[in-house]
């Protein structure tokens, strides 16, 4: 070993020496530096996808709440106030609705027969044929107010006859059959 060394210039031991310590030290970046810079990489990809995941958990919960409102009112839309309610009463909430809203419309509610409709597909049919009698502007304000106050009830027929023989403003008899839907538990 000492031959070799005798026979190697100082020039070139200074470079063998500068090509070990470079490779030294490249092994040992390599070896020390280079996972530890995945492992910072690693830990910042995963605190973006933390992050993302909270503004998304924000979001997802602002999502829930819509339609959790959305449903609140396809449900109101439904069956309005008598969601809860058992038939008979249901039957008593809308004749006492139709009652009021005949009142607000100078309108005479002559007769209400509640009748049991059929099934279609999850709902049952709940009828009333109503009997009203007045001038052809109450009857009109009273359908659109029925329609605003009972909106979850369909008008599935409409019948008008005249029941007076006065030209201007004549009195009108209307005959409607109304129906409502309850899902069958």
């Amino acid at each position: 070993m000492q031959e070799l060394l005798k026979k190697i210039s100082v020039r070139e031991l200074r470079l063998l020496m500068l090509g070990v310590g470079a490779t030294v030290m490249a092994l040992l970046v390599t070896a020390l530096v280079v996972p530890n810079l995945k492992a910072l990489q690693s830990v910042r990809k995963e605190i973006q996808l933390l992050e993302a995941t909270a503004r998304d958990g924000r979001e997802l919960e602002l999502q829930l709440d819509q339609q959790h409102a959305s449903i609140a009112e396809l449900r109101y839309r439904l069956d309005g106030d008598m969601a809860n309610l058992p038939v008979r009463q249901v039957e008593a909430y809308i004749i006492g609705r139709l009652q009021r809203v005949s009142w607000d419309n100078d309108i005479e509610l002559l007769s209400v027969e509640p009748a049991t409709g059929e099934r279609i597909q999850i709902f049952q049919e709940l009828l009333f044929n109503v009997q009203l009698a007045g001038r052809y502007e109450d009857l009109y304000r009273w359908l659109l107010e029925m329609r605003e106050d009972l909106g979850y009830v369909v008008v599935k027929e409409y019948r008008v006859s005249r029941s007076d023989d006065e030209d201007e403003d004549p009195k009108l008899m209307a005959s409607l059959s109304l129906a409502s839907y309850r899902a069958v538990e």
